[in-house]
């Protein structure tokens, strides 16, 4: 009973998905959380019930649906993007935060003199951490903030004394308007934020500080390298190799000069 609704639900669309895609592997595990939770606790109660959920193995989540998106495809996303899902977005692309740090962004965490937002959310020492603003980004808080209508940037739209709550809508709404074909969520933003620091040279030390990762490992997972970065990337190996076998061959044909002194 429990397979057959691990299974049913893992082939489940997406609620209000427009492109046909099904849930990702990570919703299924937490729903089969739940029951196991829901069971064992019965079970332990003494209801007099065997739990079916025993043995049922989550499904492998492996590396999710994780996308890169494209420079064209921001520039057409953003276009078509409405407020505020468009300063949200980039944000995003611009510092790498999770989509629910922005949502909770406190105007008193801004400092624009530092040109850095705190962000004092998180389990970890990691996640709560301080990240610097792009000027595209200092420049949009900098209007954001003019007239506030709360303690957040982004406030709800019905009470303005808690944060916005979701852009679901309007994020499925700019992408089926931009007429982008593979589907990506807004959190994909972040990955491509991660892929293009590494792409600018970024160190995957700092790289981790910015995104408030616990270890190297887990930003390995955020960056896709795209096409062009590993043509790129073969390109200066061929260069290097290029160079220190043109050295190696210059070396080896340089044929030593004895000097002699006539008396």
């Amino acid at each position: 009973m429990v397979e057959d609704f691990k299974l049913a639900r893992a082939r489940e669309e997406r609620r209000n998905a427009k492109d046909g895609s099904i849930v990702a592997p990570a919703t299924v595990n937490r729903a089969l959380t739940t029951l196991k939770k829901l069971f064992h606790h019965a079970e332990k109660s003494g209801y007099g019930l065997s739990n079916p959920t025993r043995g049922v193995e989550f499904l492998n989540e492996g590396p999710g649906r994780m996308r890169v998106v494209s420079f064209e495809e921001e520039l057409k996303y953003l276009a078509r993007a409405s407020q505020p899902l468009k300063d949200i977005a980039q944000i995003i692309l611009d510092s790498g935060l999770r989509p629910e740090e922005v949502f909770r962004m406190r105007i008193e965490n801004l400092d624009f003199a530092e040109h850095t937002i705190f962000n004092p959310f998180g389990k970890t020492k990691a996640a709560r951490r301080k990240i610097t603003m792009t000027a595209k980004v200092a420049e949009l808080l900098k209007q954001r903030v003019k007239k506030p209508k709360g303690a957040f940037v982004f406030p709800a739209k019905g009470d303005p004394e808690f944060p916005i709550g979701s852009v679901r809508k309007a994020h499925d709404a700019a992408v089926e308007n931009a007429n982008i074909k593979e589907h990506f969520r807004l959190y994909d933003l972040r990955h491509t934020f991660a892929t293009r620091a590494v792409a600018a040279g970024v160190d995957l030390p700092t790289l981790s500080a910015i995104l408030g990762h616990t270890s190297i490992q887990m930003t390995i997972r955020y960056v896709h390298p795209a096409e062009e970065q590993k043509r790129s990337a073969v390109g200066k190996f061929e260069t290097f190799r290029l160079a220190g076998i043109v050295e190696a061959m210059e070396k080896s044909s340089q044929v030593p000069t004895i000097s002699a002194t006539v008396q």
